[in-house]
C-alpha cells in the first residue's frame, strides 16, 4: 500500500509540474492589442491637458504606465511607423519619406506582427497601421491581411466635390460610423469577437486616423468644447534658430480654405484647434468602444494593451502648423503600455524612451525570445518600476527640402537630433559634403516649447560637446543602445 501511495505521490508531482510549466507558458503568451493614433500629440487630460476630455485613454493609463518623455524617430506617418514596426532607425530602414518601403532597403526585415504571426499568433488589424498607401502596406506581415477602411473623409456635400483636400474642418450631425474612425472601431470589435474563438493568441493593431488633417468629426465631439477657449501660443519661432529647421506650412495650405501663403486669422486658428481636439474626443470615445468589447470578451486579464502616437503636432507654436520637424512638440508622443501584472501600473515615469523600444517591449511582456538586430531595448525595467535610472537619449532626424519626404526633390539635408533631460541639440548635415552646417541647442523645463537657440555659448559648451558626441555617433550610426 505504501509503495502504491509513493506512486501515486510521484505521479501527482509530476501532474502538478507539467500543468506549472503550461500555465508558465499560458501567462508568457499574452494577447496585444496595439492602438496607433494618427498625429496625436500628449494633449490628453491623463498628460496633465485639462481641457482634453479623454475619458478612455484616461482610463487606459490608470491601468499601466503613462510614458511622458516618448520620442519618434521621425516625425511624418510612414518613417515614424515604419521605425516602430522594425525596431529600426529611418537611416537603417532607409525610409524618410511617404512613398518608400522598407523592404526594398531591408527586404528580410522582420516586422513586429511578423515576428508573432512567426511564433504562433493570430495577427491582424484594421486602420492605418503602416502607412496606408498602395506600395508601403506589407501583406507578410499578417496571419490575415489588415482592412485599411478607406472610409469618407468627409459628408458634407460641400465638401465632396473634386475629391482630394476640401475645408480644413468639418462637422456634421452624424453617427460615429459615418466617418473612417467609427467604421475602424466596429471593425476591431469584430476581429476580437473572431480572436476569441481562436485557441492561439492574438497581436490586433487599431489604427486610428484622427486627429490627423481634416479635422473632420460628428458634431457632439465639437460641443464637448467651447471654441473660446481655444487660441495659438509661443507663435514666434525660437531665437537663433536657423531657417532649415522649419517649413511652409505645405500640409495645412494644401485645404482650401487655406492660403497658399501668410499667416492665418486668429479666428481660423481657434477653429483649426478646435477641431483637433474635437477629433480626439472622438477617437478616445473609439478606443473605449474597443476597451469595453475586450472586457465583456473576458479577455482583460490576459491582454497587454499599448496605445501610441505616431508623432507629435504643431498647433500654431513655433510659427509652425502639422510636423515635420525635429522640434519636441513634432517628436513628443503619447504612449501607455497596460500590461498586467506589472508592479508598476497605475503610475507615469518621466525616463526618455522611443519608438524602437516599442518591438522589444512587447516581445518582452509576450516571453518572445530577443530579436538580435533590433535598435531599441526592452521598457520592462520601467513596468516594474517607473522610478528606475535610465538615463538613455532619445534620437530623431528629419530631411530638408520639405518635398523630399513627398519624393519631389532629393534630401539634400539632414538634421539629426538628441534629446536628454533638459536638453535637445539638433544638428543639420549637407549630405553632400557629410558636413555640418546649422546647429541648434535648446534648454528644455517641462514649461513651453524650444525659446531660444544657446549653440556656442560659452556657459553651455560642456553640455553642447557631450551632445554632439552623441550625434556624431547616431548620424554615422556607431551609437548602439544596449541594456545595461
Amino acid at each position: 500500500m505504501r509503495s502504491i501511495q509513493s506512486k501515486l505521490f510521484v505521479v501527482l508531482c509530476l501532474v502538478l509540474s507539467s500543468l506549472q510549466v503550461l500555465a508558465q507558458g499560458d501567462e508568457k503568451r499574452k494577447n496585444v492589442l496595439f492602438f496607433l493614433v494618427d498625429d496625436l500629440r500628449p494633449n490628453l487630460r491623463c498628460y496633465g491637458d485639462q481641457r482634453a476630455l479623454t475619458p478612455n485613454i484616461d482610463r487606459l493609463a490608470k491601468q499601466g504606465i503613462l510614458f511622458n518623455n516618448a520620442h519618434c524617430q521621425q516625425a511624418v506617418c510612414s518613417p515614424s511607423r515604419t521605425s516602430m514596426l522594425t525596431g529600426l532607425r529611418p537611416d537603417e530602414t532607409g525610409v524618410y519619406d511617404l512613398q518608400s518601403h522598407f523592404r526594398d532597403h531591408v527586404p528580410h526585415a522582420i516586422t513586429l506582427p511578423q515576428r508573432f504571426k512567426n511564433q504562433g499568433y493570430f495577427t491582424t488589424g484594421v486602420g492605418k497601421i503602416f502607412h496606408n498607401s498602395k506600395n508601403t502596406l506589407d501583406p507578410i506581415s499578417w496571419t490575415k491581411e489588415v482592412s485599411p477602411v478607406s472610409g469618407t473623409t468627409y459628408v458634407l456635400p460641400e465638401n465632396r466635390h473634386g475629391g482630394g483636400k476640401q475645408r480644413i474642418t468639418e462637422m456634421a450631425d452624424v453617427p460615429d460610423t459615418a466617418y473612417a474612425d467609427g467604421m475602424i472601431a466596429e471593425g476591431a470589435i469584430c476581429l476580437l469577437e473572431e480572436a476569441n474563438q481562436l485557441d492561439d493568441p492574438f497581436f490586433i493593431a487599431v489604427g486610428f486616423k484622427k486627429p490627423h488633417a481634416p479635422f473632420c468629426a460628428p458634431r457632439r465631439y465639437w460641443d464637448l468644447y467651447d471654441r473660446s477657449a481655444f487660441r495659438a501660443t509661443d507663435k514666434a519661432r525660437p531665437i537663433g534658430s536657423p531657417d532649415l529647421a522649419f517649413h511652409q506650412w505645405q500640409e495645412l495650405r494644401g485645404y482650401n480654405d487655406i492660403p497658399d501663403e501668410g499667416g492665418i486669422s486668429p479666428e481660423q486658428e481657434q477653429e483649426i484647434i478646435h477641431g483637433y481636439y474635437a477629433c480626439i474626443s472622438y477617437v478616445d470615445t473609439q478606443i473605449g468602444k474597443v476597451m469595453d468589447r475586450l472586457e465583456t470578451l473576458g479577455l482583460s486579464d490576459n491582454t497587454v494593451i499599448v496605445l501610441w502616437g505616431d508623432h507629435g503636432y504643431h498647433l500654431g507654436e513655433q510659427d509652425l502648423w502639422c510636423k515635420s520637424t525635429n522640434f519636441e512638440l513634432d517628436t513628443r508622443v503619447p504612449l501607455i503600455v497596460a500590461s498586467p501584472g506589472m508592479r508598476g501600473n497605475g503610475s507615469k515615469t518621466d525616463a526618455m524612451v522611443e519608438s524602437v523600444d516599442i518591438y522589444p517591449t512587447l516581445n518582452d511582456l509576450c516571453g518572445i525570445m530577443p530579436m538580435d538586430g533590433l535598435s531599441g531595448i526592452s521598457l520592462r525595467p520601467l513596468l516594474d518600476n517607473p522610478s528606475a535610472v535610465w538615463g538613455y537619449p532619445a534620437f530623431s532626424q528629419f530631411v530638408r527640402p520639405y518635398q523630399a519626404i513627398l519624393k519631389k526633390n532629393r534630401p539634400t539635408h539632414m538634421g539629426y537630433s538628441v534629446r536628454l533631460a533638459g536638453w535637445r541639440c539638433t544638428y543639420w548635415y549637407d549630405l553632400e559634403k557629410n558636413a555640418v552646417v546649422e546647429r541648434e541647442l535648446y534648454r528644455l523645463d517641462g514649461h513651453g516649447p524650444e525659446r531660444e537657440n544657446v549653440t556656442g555659448q560659452h556657459a553651455v559648451s560642456e553640455v553642447e560637446a557631450q551632445l554632439a558626441v552623441l550625434i556624431d555617433q547616431y548620424s554615422h550610426n556607431t551609437y548602439v543602445k544596449s541594456s545595461r
